[in-house]
């Protein structure tokens, strides 16, 4: 099953030459952790800090903890006591590891690799009190489970392999152990507070279905020209308004798309929008959807920060603090330890550590 899950991530492409496209134009699609929230897919990194070797940090605290995967197990480093360990069965393997927002536990899958075992089951682990939970995914759209995210730090939502056309999903909560929201397609938005969850239906068959959103099992849009497509969208937080980014070629101009922003009203019947408001942007305008509290819109990325105001986007530098970078020295004590750890295997300070199946590094 592992190797099965592992080969339909890599091997899966979008086979529609448009959203190749549109996805090298938005190579920060939906990717913020805020408040409840997430946008699904986040692949860019344009204006991040480099990360050395990979190593992925968190955010602007020192950088003490390293979270990895290698031979299908999954692994903490922590810098103070110069230890790694992998928490949990070290009988099962496990894949697909990730850190909550604030930094207190990880997720990953657990599972034989001899033999399949339906439901399979998720990991909890708290950092601080090594106290596993053990979560069994029941929802037969997400059994064959290719990534795990925190939506905040008591949800995670555990995608599923289905067909090339479409994927299951399904939000966990930690403490219940209980699937509180689920959908079928590709996942846009999701919010825990109105428990909304936002996406889109384009099965590959001919001919091609036109772009469209369905929230919480309802269809509240679809677009009119056939060749425009949905490349992002955030639900504001009180699920009142919707916010969407689009794109068409242009028939005049090979290899170039017109891009928009859309925003609109949910009506009180979470079953259809109206006051659906159309500006064109430029294709640099990438970053991250996101309503405020009073709902108005912003796209963040590293670099900018566009506010919706009046109709107009205005550009304004990013001033927040950027992440932090693991020095070099405490990637030299790292690679000692892993090779303390590994004697097998021959790790210096100039290893590349995906050399050494060392991969999905976390820092934080």
């Amino acid at each position: 099953m592992a190797n099965h899950q592992n080969n339909t991530k890599k091997n899966f492409k979008l086979p529609n030459k448009v959203m190749c496209l549109f996805l090298s134009v938005f190579t920060m699609v939906a990717c913020s952790n805020i408040n409840g929230k997430i946008n699904i897919d986040s692949n860019g990194n344009k204006g991040q800090v480099k990360p050395i070797n990979n190593i992925k940090p968190i955010n602007n605290d020192k950088i003490t903890k390293i979270a990895f995967e290698k031979n299908n197990s999954i692994y903490l480093y922590d810098e103070t006591n110069g230890q790694i360990k992998s928490p949990g069965d070290n009988t099962k393997s496990k894949d697909l590891l990730a850190l909550s927002p604030d930094k207190t536990k990880i997720v990953f899958r657990s599972f034989d690799e001899v033999k399949a075992v339906y439901p399979p089951h998720i990991i909890v682990y708290d950092i601080k009190t090594q106290a596993l939970t053990d979560i069994i995914v029941n929802d037969n759209n997400v059994q064959q489970i290719i990534e795990l995210k925190w939506i905040d730090n008591e949800h995670i939502l555990v995608t599923g392999h289905i067909d090339p056309s479409a994927s299951g999903y399904g939000v966990y909560n930690i403490k219940s152990k209980l699937e509180i929201m689920s959908c079928v397609g590709t996942i846009i938005d999701a919010s825990i507070n109105n428990k909304n969850i936002l996406y889109s239906n384009t099965p590959h068959i001919f001919p091609q279905p036109k772009a469209n959103f369905y929230l919480n099992g309802n269809k509240i849009f679809e677009v009119s020209d056939i060749k425009e497509q949905i490349l992002d969208g955030v639900i504001s937080k009180d699920g009142k308004m919707i916010a969407f980014r689009s794109g068409v070629e242009d028939k005049e101009i090979k290899d170039k798309t017109n891009t928009y922003l859309n925003i609109a009203k949910i009506n009180s019947d979470g079953k259809t929008i109206s006051e659906i408001k159309k500006i064109t942007i430029t294709n640099d305008t990438t970053g991250n959807l996101r309503f405020d509290d009073e709902n108005n819109l912003s796209i963040i990325s590293d670099e900018f920060l566009y506010k919706l105001e009046n109709g107009k986007l205005i550009k304004e530098k990013n001033t927040l603090p950027k992440q932090e970078e693991i020095s070099v020295e405490q990637l030299k004590k790292f690679k000692q330890t892993l090779s303390n750890l590994f004697p097998d295997e021959v790790i210096s300070d100039d290893t590349v550590l995906e050399d050494i199946d060392v991969y999905n590094i976390i820092s934080f």
